[in-house]
């Protein structure tokens, strides 16, 4: 099958990483990939698919208009391929989906994340947001894909959609790369992705420093960029270590000699609704998981590896559960946490499912067209 994705992010946007996996994946399923983005070209080389960059310098909030209005123009120019789908980012999808069903190519909403709130930006993103569903709820063969159930349940309350318009799509991880390593005998707690306020990041500070006032010795790491960095390096002890975001390769390597990820964020729309990929990260690595309670955290049949707080008691409750955990109990759970990850969370079934949906969406519009 030909698939074509049209996406508002660029490749090394952190939020694309679950693009990239599903996008690898599919060409190895035999699906010929082209990627269509705001990137120049040249700088998809190192993948597995073709690529054709839109590269934009608009202001941001209009970056998608801008993208999304070349990506129109470079549709009206190709000729279609039969066994084509499209796969399309909300961000974009308001302006192609139109064109894609004059031209009678099939396609498929990808929504990886609602739009946050909190400013007028966002306001004009919830407005695309919630076109491109409508079209999806409006097309006969329309289907979207969402990244949790709780991302379900929420565009069904918002939008009225059917739960056969839409296929759960969660975030999952390579087991072959992320993987348990080996553990050093000083705790390692860790945290990777955005550090900024928003993120709560003030809070794993404060447990990281409680603990070590109970004469525990431990060592928390955080990768990654944000408006918290400046003030944490300015304010962090020699037992806090700070990165700028890491590499696949690098990060897996440090995570699988850590013991404990954080999920701090709180709960609040945009968290409650994800599917984060830390937590897979984690999981695979070897690493137990402590967090804020809300469905954006949760497993389903997860274990005592998976300790979710209280928001308003999460520092209390998190310093208790990381100070009463014995070596051997710890390294018991961290054992489980890694084949959960390898049972449940391995991108290959999760690609199968994004192959399937693909499949069926080229067999429908198929079937209407006879």
């Amino acid at each position: 099958m030909n698939v074509i994705w049209f996406s508002g992010r660029q490749i090394n946007d952190l939020c694309a990483t679950t693009q990239k996996s599903l996008a690898a994946g599919l060409t190895k399923k035999g699906h010929s990939v082209k990627f269509v983005n705001p990137d120049i070209a040249g700088s998809h080389a190192e993948y597995p698919w073709d690529h054709h960059g839109l590269p934009t310098n608009a202001i941001p909030g209009f970056k998608s208009i801008t993208v999304s209005r070349k990506m129109v123009n470079w549709i009206k120019h190709q000729d279609m391929k039969k066994e084509t789908v499209a796969i399309l980012d909300w961000r974009v999808a308001g302006k192609l989906a139109p064109i894609l069903d004059r031209m009678e190519v099939p396609w498929i909403l990808m929504d990886r994340s609602p739009p946050a709130d909190g400013n007028i930006l966002s306001r004009f993103q919830w407005y695309f947001w919630k076109r491109s569903w409508r079209l999806v709820k409006q097309h006969s063969n329309g289907t979207g894909c969402v990244v949790s159930s709780a991302h379900k349940e929420f565009v069904a309350q918002k939008i009225g959609l059917t739960d056969d318009k839409m296929v759960v799509i969660p975030a999952g991880v390579d087991t072959e790369i992320f993987h348990n390593g080996k553990k050093s005998g000083q705790l390692q707690l860790g945290y990777h992705g955005k550090i900024d306020a928003n993120r709560n990041i003030a809070q794993i500070i404060e447990i990281h420093s409680r603990l070590n006032e109970l004469g525990l010795e431990v060592n928390l790491n955080l990768h990654g960029s944000g408006n918290a960095v400046k003030e944490l390096i300015r304010s962090h002890s020699d037992k806090v270590t700070i990165t700028q975001p890491l590499d696949t390769k690098t990060l897996s390597e440090k995570l699988s000699s850590y013991d404990i990820g954080f999920l701090p964020m709180t709960n609040q729309k945009v968290w409650r609704l994800a599917s984060p990929l830390k937590r897979s990260e984690y999981l695979a690595s070897g690493m137990i998981i402590v967090g804020v309670d809300h469905t954006g955290h949760r497993i389903d049949d997860s274990g005592e590896w998976l300790h979710l707080c209280k928001e308003e008691n999460f520092i209390q409750q998190a310093v208790k559960f990381i100070a009463s955990l014995e070596v051997g109990e710890l390294r018991e759970l961290q054992n489980q946490a890694r084949l959960f990850a390898e049972s449940n969370l391995d991108w290959s079934p999760i690609v199968n499912r994004l192959s399937d949906l693909i499949i069926t969406q080229a067999n429908k519009h198929s079937d209407n067209s006879k």
